[in-house]
Parts: C-alpha cells; sequence; structure tokens
C-alpha cells in the first residue's frame, strides 16, 4: 500500500534517502576495497589467485544469500532496525582481515560483508517506496545509483592511496568505526514503519512459487547475471592487475582506469532508461548492451590499445553496464505488479550470485596457466594466464544476448 501524503514529509524522506545512500555508497567501498589490497593480502594469508578469487567471490554468495531474507524482513518489519543490522554485519566482516591470520576466517568475514551489503540497495528501494511519491521514484533512485558508484569511486583509487599512507589494516579499521557510526545513526533516525505499509504474512510462499516457476523470470534474470562480468568479474578486483601484468601500467593509473567503468554506469543508468522507453525498446537496448561490451572486451583482451582508447573503452562498457536497471524492470513486467518487489529481490540476487561464479572461474583459469612463477610467497601471472581467465567475459556475455533474445522473441516485446 502506498504511504498516505501525510507521511510523505519532504525533509524526512530526503533525510532518510540521504542516510540510505550512505550506506548504498559505503557498502561499494567494502565491496571493491580489496582490489587494492590484494598483494598485502595474498602476503599476510599466504593465498595465491585461486584462493582471493574465492575470497572476492564469497562476497557475492552472502550477498545472494541474503537478499531474499532481508527483502521479506523489510516488508516486514521496515527499515529502521533491519537497516542498522546489515550495516553492522558489514563492516564486522572486515575485521578478521585485520585482528586474525586465518583464511577461512578472512572469507567467512568477506561473506558477512557481502550479506550485510544486501541491505542497501533493498533499503533504499524501500525507504523511496514509504516515503517518496510514486511521480519521484526513477529520479530519486537514479540518484540513489549516483551515490553508490560514488563510493565504488572511493573504494578504489582514493582507497589505495590511504592504504599507502596509513596502511591497509588502519584503512579497514576506519572503515569499521564509520559504519558502526553509520548504524548507530541510522537506528536513532529511522522512524518506525507505518503499519499499513508492512506486508501481510499469509501469501509470502504463494507469490515465491509464482515467481520460481515463471520461465521468462528466471530466463531474464540468468541472461542479466552472465553479463555482469564486465562490472563484477572485472572491474571490482582483476582490472588493475589486468592492467598492471598485461599493459604495464602504473598501480596509481592501474587503479584510475577501472573508476571510468563506475563513471560509466553512472551516466548509463539514466541515458539507457530514456532511451529505452523513448524508443520503447528495453529488449532491443539490453541487446545492443550485451553485443557492445562483448565486442569492447574482446578488444581489451586482444589488442594493445592506447591509453586513451581503453579510457573510453572502460567508459562505455561502463555505460552499457547499466543494462541490469532495464533487466529489473522488464523482470518486473513479466509478472503481476504484486509480485513486483520478490521479482526484484530475486533478479538482483541472481545477478550478483554470479559474480562468485566469474572470480572462480577466472581465478581457477588463472592458476591453470601459471607457469610457477613467484616472488617470494607471492605467485607471479603473466600477460597471457590474466588474457585467458578473463576471456570467460565476452563468452558469457554472447550467451547472455541468446538468453535475451529468446525472451525478447518468446514474449514478442519490443
Amino acid at each position: 500500500m502506498a504511504a498516505s501524503n501525510s507521511s510523505k514529509s519532504s525533509s524526512l524522506a530526503w533525510t532518510l534517502w540521504a542516510i540510505a545512500a550512505l550506506f548504498y555508497a559505503f557498502q561499494y567501498i567494502l565491496r571493491v576495497c580489496p582490489s587494492v589490497m590484494k598483494e598485502d593480502m595474498m602476503v599476510k594469508f599466504l593465498t595465491d589467485a585461486s584462493g582471493f578469487g574465492t575470497f572476492s567471490g564469497i562476497y557475492y554468495m552472502g550477498y545472494a544469500a541474503a537478499h531474499l531474507p532481508i527483502g521479506v524482513l523489510l516488508d516486514r518489519f521496515g527499515p529502521k532496525w533491519v537497516m542498522a543490522s546489515c550495516v553492522m554485519v558489514s563492516v564486522l566482516g572486515v575485521l578478521p582481515l585485520v585482528l586474525s591470520t586465518s583464511w577461512e576466517l578472512a572469507i567467512l568475514g568477506r561473506f558477512l560483508v557481502g550479506a550485510g551489503s544486501s541491505g542497501a540497495i533493498l533499503g533504499v528501494f524501500k525507504i523511496v517506496r514509504l516515503y517518496f511519491p510514486d511521480a519521484q521514484f526513477s529520479r530519486v533512485l537514479g540518484l540513489s545509483v549516483t551515490m553508490g558508484l560514488a563510493g565504488a569511486l572511493y573504494g578504489s583509487y582514493p582507497v589505495g592511496r590511504l592504504s599507502a599512507t596509513f596502511g591497509w589494516e588502519n584503512v579497514l579499521l576506519g572503515l569499521f568505526v564509520g559504519g558502526a557510526l553509520l548504524a548507530v545513526v541510522m537506528a536513532l533516525v529511522t522512524p518506525r514503519a507505518p503499519k499499513e505499509t508492512l506486508e501481510e504474512k499469509g501469501t509470502l510462499l504463494r507469490d515465491l512459487r509464482l515467481v520460481f516457476t515463471n520461465k521468462f523470470v528466471l530466463v531474464t534474470a540468468l541472461a542479466a547475471a552472465l553479463m555482469v562480468g564486465p562490472l563484477e568479474g572485472f572491474a571490482d578486483v582483476w582490472a588493475n592487475s589486468y592492467l598492471v601484468n598485461v599493459y604495464g601500467y602504473s598501480a596509481e593509473a592501474a587503479s584510475f582506469l577501472p573508476s571510468l567503468i563506475f563513471i560509466g554506469m553512472g551516466v548509463g543508468s539514466p541515458v539507457l532508461g530514456y532511451l529505452a522507453q523513448r524508443w520503447h525498446a528495453y529488449y532491443g537496448v539490453t541487446l545492443g548492451c550485451a553485443l557492445g561490451m562483448a565486442v569492447l572486451f574482446a578488444l581489451l583482451l586482444v589488442v594493445q590499445l592506447p591509453f586513451i582508447i581503453i579510457a573510453a573503452c572502460f567508459f562505455l562498457i561502463g555505460m552499457m553496464s547499466a543494462y541490469q536497471v532495464l533487466a529489473l524492470y522488464m523482470n518486473s513486467k513479466n509478472v503481476d505488479e504484486r509480485l513486483s518487489g520478490i521479482v526484484t529481490a530475486l533478479t538482483n540476487m541472481i545477478i550478483m550470485s554470479f559474480g562468485y561464479l566469474f572470480h572462480m572461474v577466472i581465478s581457477k583459469v588463472m592458476v591453470h596457466f601459471w607457469d610457477g612463477q613467484a616472488v617470494g610467497c607471492l605467485p607471479v601471472y603473466s600477460a597471457m594466464s590474466y588474457i585467458k581467465g578473463l576471456s570467460v567475459i565476452p563468452l558469457t556475455l554472447m550467451l547472455g544476448f541468446m538468453g535475451f533474445w529468446w525472451v525478447k522473441r518468446a514474449t514478442k516485446q519490443a
């Protein structure tokens, strides 16, 4: 049920949105910061690329596993304590990296970071639905995506500089303190959700059955997940190392370039939505994104491109990575409006879970082609190892293209 006009106080709505959007940005920092701490972590915990791939990918398993439960909790109890708890779970997950030398505990902590982070985007959705008029939904959601991607930018280059200056473990401790303060503020400021906006308890299992037996929902979600490689399989973790080892860039340049993917996604979110709506071509725009990303990523792997062309490719790949917003919208239209919330949570859960699969497959291929070189206890992977590992991304992009093509034909959508 939509909130009444009296409950949509402008000042309260924007205050709650700002806090939720800050959490969304903060979890992006937690998500991408290991990419600039990779070598230090591998030395401390004595692991190789395969182990680090498991560590990186387990974030997405935690994120995916928590998605539906957190979505249900938000619907039943509102955002006040649910979101504050999610913040604390996410920052507790960084402590094993600082306080322990156990790789198993570090992986468990990374799972907690992912699980807690799942509440960020779902909390933003919930607060926008509760406290903003329907006419403002798209605009406020777009601002939220921009805030989140700002966190992704900060999690790469600036965190890398802070780590070099103060030490990576001290930076993680600072993130823990900042997250704990954010959780306290969130719990104090967020009011209890109006009772009339909370879901009834009797229909959940029936609604889940309707969603999970809808083949168009499942294929759309899987196709969208197959296309997430450039963002979750490359930009999040492997881009820095790839640019250093294959292109020979400095660590500073290598930490800057992937930020263009996130900037591009921030630009692409409103642009792709506008184009798809104006042309009435949601599937057509998404198919174009799949094909475009596959071509650009293949070029990055097989051709030594100049810096400016790489920068342009990264920005364009980022713009096309915003197809996820279109996929969420399209899947919500595959079911009754009443089920759109569950479908959104399910689709985002499947997309994020593929982050784990991409990291696992990429790291396993890299280890398979490792030539045995090492510096001390740290394995050194050749340019060919990186290229072969990352080559799975254009292949899965084409599989995603075929999945969306099938849904478009089967449902006769534009």
